[in-house]
């Protein structure tokens, strides 16, 4: 089972003794809560090979889903990711109406296990249960609405909600009076 904890967390353990202490008692009960099917700790499942997830410092990860099977994900400094978001590379593709690997005559592969790369940039919030999808590139200082579903290419400094996500303000748009609570 691949997880890894909150990196934000383990930067403040590693500030003090007691700090340190504490993480080392809590990791291996972190691992049973993961086992046990907990999804309120805090930590972000890697379905894939761990070495093609590219977090920046101080990221805040939550219980995130990183599916990295069909290509690498890039995170940007500082980003912040809220409860229950899923961040995926992976897809089936079909052939003829049947799944590529159940049709005998299919061209290619049901999983391409590369191409599907997703770009994070720096100081990005992502809402709860935002997924991202396949082939995305994510401006920074973007932040994104809760249960939102990216498909498309984000530019920075912009908020965007909905499914599929759509900008619904950017940075040149918000004045001084708005940028509370946002």
């Amino acid at each position: 089972m691949g997880f890894i904890l909150n990196r934000k967390r383990q930067e403040q353990w590693a500030r003090s003794r007691r700090a340190r202490l504490r993480a080392a008692v809590q990791t291996p009960l972190v691992r049973v809560g993961v086992w046990c099917g907990f999804t309120n700790i805090d930590y972000a499942y890697v379905h894939g090979p761990m070495e093609r997830l590219h977090l920046g410092q101080r990221c805040s990860t939550m219980n995130t889903l990183f599916n990295v099977v069909s290509g690498d994900i890039y995170v940007g400094d500082d980003a912040a990711f809220a409860h229950g978001c899923q961040v995926l590379t992976g897809e089936h593709r079909f052939f003829n109406g049947k799944r590529a690997d159940f049709h005998p005559d299919s061209p290619y592969e049901e999983v391409p296990l590369e191409g599907n790369d997703i770009h994070i940039g720096e100081r990005c919030f992502i809402g709860s249960g935002v997924i991202i999808l396949k082939n995305v590139t994510i401006g920074d200082d973007v932040r994104i609405g809760a249960h939102s579903v990216v498909n498309s290419d984000l530019p920075s400094g912009c908020f965007a909600a909905g499914i599929p996500a759509c900008i619904i303000q950017t940075d040149h748009m918000r004045g001084p009076e708005t940028t509370r609570g946002i």
